[in-house]
């Protein structure tokens, strides 16, 4: 017995062939035994006899049939080969969500503006449709990324954030993670040595293990990371967050940037410069890259669209030193870009056109509403027990909440409000160094119309004695 199901996703042909090899393969149907004559087959089962025998012409080719002229087809003698078919897996049912788990999220990376709500950036895509539909055909893009976009990106870094260098120097990529594979890739973990701040970006951490380096941490000070700390360390990658250290918020200020390319320059150093988001400063203009200070090409310059068009793109970037490019490309020679080519083109037109800039500036002001709405709200309202560190940039505050009650008690109560927020500790190696209390309070997320009873509910935590 057969089960063709007419509305069933699979074509006719292979659910006939994929029921007939089960039967062969379980031993219903036994070697030497007569399949149907295929007009036979498919009057029974109303289906065309074109096919039925294109199932069958699948199974000869595959040796579970053979074809015995004037007579039909036969089962193979599969023995004394035994196959043992595999099980179905069983997997727990999910159970359906009924309920929104919280009713307000401080959770950082998502974004509640991004490029989709910009008519702009749909037209540039179509634009892109057309142009890679006029095409003859579709081969594989340069590996760095289409030179045209590297071309337009170099200048817009330079305009925006100082970052001197040329199109040959640009590497496209499919996220922040990506990025430092490549750079792991690029220098033996046997040889160098790779420090980062402490707290820091836990992603770069795990990504570096992984390509097994040993991390070493360097405390983070009021203003940046530790200078004194890093003197000691030779021949090694230094990982910094310089214009809105991470997750903390300080500027690094241009005493400390000096200091650290003097240090790269005497120590055989290099400093990987995550420039994670840069464009959002709310009330100062943008800091300028270290990159752009460089003068001895010590600096590895990291960027991303993740905070400013949208994290699901995966459109990310790396800067090399031109003496790192022969490296690069003998490691990755037959490497491909990962980032689509419509997105490439798109993205290209895009910055071109100046509506880069335009998104960026709808952007800022968008987001600075719900930073300001946040900072006041603290000030005012629960100045006495919680501080906001990072202030001015970004997408994120550290909320230091002072209180007897433990973190757990604290992100209990949380739960209880149902308010969705994170503890920092994740982003300290040194965990005797992390102050107890410390929430990330993102606000890329949560709409401008919820907070006032967001913070509302936040508060009541907060300022709650028992």
């Amino acid at each position: 017995m057969l089960t063709i199901g007419r509305k069933s996703g699979s074509s006719l042909y292979g659910q006939l062939y994929e029921q007939l090899k089960q039967q062969i393969l379980s031993g219903n149907m036994v070697a030497g035994q007569r399949l149907p004559a295929t007009r036979e087959l498919a009057s029974e089962y109303q289906l065309s006899r074109n096919t039925v025998i294109s199932a069958y012409r699948q199974l000869e080719v595959e040796g579970y049939i053979k074809p015995v002229t004037g007579s039909g087809y036969y089962v193979e003698n599969l023995n004394p080969f035994k196959i043992d078919l595999p099980k179905a897996a069983a997997f727990p049912a999910t159970p359906k969500q009924t309920i929104k788990p919280y009713d307000y999220t401080f959770a950082y990376g998502d974004l509640d503006y991004n490029c989709y709500n910009s008519k702009a950036w749909r037209k540039c895509m179509l634009n892109a449709y057309d142009h890679l539909s006029s095409k003859d055909s579709i081969a594989y893009e340069e590996p760095q990324g289409f030179s045209g976009l590297r071309h337009v990106l170099g200048g817009y870094l330079y305009l925006s954030r100082g970052v001197k260098c040329s199109a040959e120097q640009i590497i496209f990529t499919s996220g922040h993670q990506q990025s430092m594979n490549i750079i792991a890739n690029l220098f033996s973990s046997a040889d160098w040595g790779f420090a980062m701040e402490d707290p820091g970006y836990s992603g770069t951490r795990q990504v570096m293990e992984q390509n097994n380096f040993h991390i070493i941490p360097v405390p983070v000070e009021n203003d940046g990371i530790s200078i004194d700390a890093i003197q000691n360390l030779f021949h090694t990658l230094l990982c910094v967050t310089p214009s809105h250290q991470f997750p903390l918020g300080n500027v690094l200020p241009i005493s400390k940037r000096l200091q650290l390319l003097e240090w790269a320059r005497k120590n055989d150093g290099y400093i990987i410069e995550d420039d994670y988001d840069s464009e959002l400063r709310y009330h100062n203009r943008p800091i300028p890259s270290l990159q752009s200070i460089d003068s001895g090409e010590r600096t590895i310059y990291l960027g991303t669209f993740s905070k400013s068009l949208s994290p699901d793109l995966r459109i990310a970037y790396i800067v090399l030193p031109t003496h790192l490019l022969p490296s690069y490309r003998e490691k990755y020679l037959y490497a491909n870009c990962t980032v689509p080519a419509l997105l490439q083109l798109t993205l290209a037109e895009y910055i071109e056109n100046g509506e880069y800039q335009r998104h960026i500036n709808a952007m800022r002001t968008h987001y600075r509403k719900k930073h300001d709405y946040i900072r006041n709200y603290v000030k005012e309202t629960l100045s006495e027990n919680a501080v906001l560190l990072g202030e001015d940039a970004g997408l994120h505050f550290v909320l230091s909440i002072q209180t007897k009650r433990s973190q757990t008690e604290l992100l209990e109560k949380f739960a209880q409000k149902r308010i969705q927020i994170s503890p920092a500790e994740p982003f300290w190696v040194n965990k005797a160094l992390y102050p107890q209390n410390q929430f990330l309070l993102g606000f890329s997320a949560i709409p401008l119309t919820q907070l006032p009873k967001a913070m509302k509910s936040l508060s009541e935590v907060i300022n709650a004695t028992d």
